[in-house]
């Protein structure tokens, strides 16, 4: 008999106990006869435990039948169903077009007609095929689907016809009822971060385009009082939201937002909802929510992996006979294990970024010599500092043409929580569109985000935890597509290296140059090679000294468990110094010095940063491409740290009078170079010595402190 919970066909051979069966599931993929269906799934479970010899299949095969104990004692008790209801359920076969909803009366066909006609889909994929032929039935559903398949639709589309079927005057555009309230809600969809919010709400407005029924969004990062001026104003039907939001909004009795009618309940992403502390908030919604036993209403939940804390949140809230929707395979190799994996051992802090702009670099030209595909990659950070940081400087590299920064044709975005959700949403639809790109991020686009076409996936550091690196690889090599993956560490993260990543399919690469140039030794080196380096440190200067003292403090808090304090403490005043180009590290206040351990290492600079007026360039030398003094020189060898005055063998990182590419700068005097010294008259948009008052920095705004390591970017 089959599964008393669903799985995708290609998994069907899976052996599963006679006495589970549940009637409603009866939906072959492909018509059969009774015979030949009853011998496909009588298979003894015995024969499948050969499949799992492995510590991590056992691990695995150990947390699925967590579930399917749940499962079946929800339908033990029931009876084997008769021969005729087998024979009745292979005949009719599951909907696998979206033609076939509405031609068998499923769905309004308006809703087919969107999908269709304007949505451009016919054929549906595995997980939707499973959740849309039972959900339609007001069945309650768990689907274990990967990110990429379609589930999106595969809850929304079940939740739609649900509200038309119970309001058909919902049905047809235009045909709103004339009083549409904030109480009006029929569902509620919550999911872990706001970007993936605002991704399924594009998708709910593209599906309701055509029918009366309202979508409203409710995120962190977003003006409160906007948004309820909005949903009073507009109504709503379908509110999706983050976890925070959503309890602020039903809580707050002035707010009028409440779903007396509620008749849908959606949990996308249930195992990040839970690994990501939003517990407390889903028990709160849940009370305002009217009691199931009053008010039916349908729960479907979506997740990655079914932990044991997701099994708890299905007998919480999932009514007896649900299904589980079971479509990962059993065999199926999982996008980490699959895809090539690098590993760049830099050789101090300050390599990573040379070594990522490489990276990023020959990766573009291969692209564009039409050797591989566009080049569009996701490059992940460990705090939001980073990814801020990673972003000015990026932007700041000029090409061979002043006017195009060095990565064009690709464009470069930023997503982090320091971004307002507007930003956010833009950076995020502008990268999805885009052909090439670059998406410098915070761990905010880590899961449940569907980005297309993504080759390459790089990681800056080693994550906290190992299953963040392999959430992060999963945003390649998706829907059977390639990709890779590379990750960038430096000296103070071997331990981590051994300890997180041990057992996954990294090998060593060593093609980046720039990860291996000692940057505290003058040293000749190749033209490209000094050209990246010499730009990069230049592009730095630029950067306001804010932004880097946020990166040092971020580094702090990232590395805090590290023993070897010295060690820490000289890494950070290498990269200050020789990647970034400051006379000093920044200052680390006392208390935090103390309460870190480092206020009697040496080489930590306690005192306080009080103003960041100071000037944005932290050295006083610059970069001449025509061989002035310490300027490099494209027309030689290039030295590294060199004193000689240019021309054929010009130094990087040399003395303080090299002029600026601009010769006589940018509103200076008639030497003066980027921040020119007294010697070289005026500097950039400074006065007669030099120096730069950046009056258009950001400045700090209350409420933006460092989070020492934490990344809160996983909402409000």
């Amino acid at each position: 008999m089959l599964a008393a919970f669903r799985r995708c066909p290609a998994s069907l051979p899976r052996s599963i106990s006679t006495s589970v069966i549940a009637p409603r599931l009866l939906r072959p993929a492909q018509a059969t006869s009774t015979s030949a269906w009853r011998s496909t799934i009588s298979v003894s479970r015995v024969s499948v435990a050969s499949l799992h010899q492995s510590n991590q299949w056992r691990q695995h095969a150990a947390e699925r039948y967590v579930v399917e104990a749940e499962v079946e004692q929800e339908v033990n008790a029931k009876s084997p169903p008769s021969d005729g209801a087998i024979d009745n359920a292979v005949a009719g076969g599951p909907v696998t077009k979206f033609e076939d909803l509405a031609t068998r009366g499923y769905v309004h066909k308006n809703i087919v007609n969107t999908l269709t006609k304007d949505m451009g889909l016919h054929t549906m994929t595995e997980v939707q095929t499973r959740t849309i032929n039972e959900a339609l039935k007001g069945a309650d559903i768990i689907a274990q689907a990967k990110t990429g398949t379609g589930k999106t639709l595969g809850f929304l589309l079940p939740v739609l016809q649900n509200i038309i079927s119970k309001d058909p005057g919902l049905a047809t555009r235009g045909a709103r009822p004339p009083r549409t309230t904030p109480g009006d809600i029929r569902a509620i969809i919550i999911s872990p971060t706001r970007e993936l919010a605002e991704q399924i709400a594009v998708e709910a407005r593209t599906l309701t385009r055509n029918t009366g029924v309202v979508v409203q969004v409710g995120v962190g990062g977003t003006q409160k009082r906007m948004m309820l001026q909005q949903i009073k104003r507009e109504g709503c039907h379908i509110l999706i939201g983050t976890p925070g939001r959503l309890n602020d909004l039903l809580s707050d009795e002035y707010s009028g937002v409440e779903a007396p009618k509620l008749s849908a309940l959606v949990m996308d992403e249930a195992d990040r909802l839970l690994d990501d502390g939003f517990t407390r908030e889903i028990n709160e919604i849940r009370k305002y929510l009217p009691d199931p036993k009053k008010q039916d209403r349908q729960t479907l939940m979506f997740s990655a992996t079914v932990p044991k804390e997701v099994v708890g949140l299905v007998r919480q809230t999932l009514k007896p006979g649900f299904h589980f929707v079971k479509c990962v395979r059993d065999d199926e190799e999982a996008t980490h294990e699959r895809i090539p994996q690098k590993l760049v051992h830099a050789k101090g802090l300050e390599n990573m970024m040379p070594a990522l702009f490489e990276l990023c670099t020959t990766a573009l030209q291969s692209s564009q010599a039409g050797d591989t595909l566009p080049f569009k990659a996701i490059v992940y950070f460990n705090s939001t500092a980073e990814a801020s940081l990673a972003s000015n400087v990026f932007r700041k590299i000029r090409g061979s043409d002043p006017r195009q920064h060095a990565l064009h044709p690709a464009r470069v975005f930023e997503i982090h929580g320091k971004l307002n959700q507007g930003q956010r949403t833009r950076a995020a639809d502008d990268f999805r569109n885009s052909k090439s790109g670059i998406l410098l991020s915070s761990d905010v686009t880590a899961r449940g985000m569907d980005f297309p076409n993504v080759t390459h996936v790089i990681q800056v550091g080693v994550p906290r935890e190992r299953e963040t690196y392999i959430h992060r690889i999963g945003r390649t090599g998706r829907a059977g597509k390639e990709g890779e993956g590379w990750i960038i560490t430096s000296p103070l993260d071997s331990s981590d290296v051994r300890r997180r990543l041990h057992s996954l399919p990294l090998k060593n690469d060593t093609s980046l140059e720039t990860a291996s140039v000692d940057m505290s030794r003058e040293a000749q080196l190749p033209e490209d090679v000094a050209t990246i380096l010499s730009s990069m440190v230049d592009a730095y200067r630029q950067v306001h000294r804010e932004h880097k003292t946020k990166v040092y403090m971020a580094y702090l808090g990232v590395y805090q468990g590290m023993r070897d304090k010295h060690e820490l403490i000289d890494s950070l005043n290498g990269l200050t110094k020789h990647g970034w180009g400051m006379d000093e590290a920044p200052k680390v206040g006392p208390s935090l010095a103390r309460k870190l351990g480092l206020n009697r290492v040496p080489g930590i600079n306690i005192g306080s940063e009080e103003s960041y007026e100071s000037s944005a360039y932290d050295s006083q030398s610059s970069f001449s491409r025509r061989g002035s003094d310490s300027g490099y020189s494209r027309s030689g060898g290039g030295g590294y740290q060199g004193r000689s005055s240019g021309g054929d063998r010009g130094g990087y990182q040399g003395s303080s009078r090299g002029g600026s590419p601009r010769e006589g700068g940018y509103r200076g005097g008639d030497r003066g170079g980027y921040q020119g010294s007294s010697q070289g008259g005026g500097g950039y948009q400074g006065n007669s010595r030099g120096g730069f008052q950046d009056r258009s920095s950001p400045r700090p705004r209350g409420g933006e402190r460092e989070t020492r390591g934490r990344n809160y970017d996983a909402d409000f």
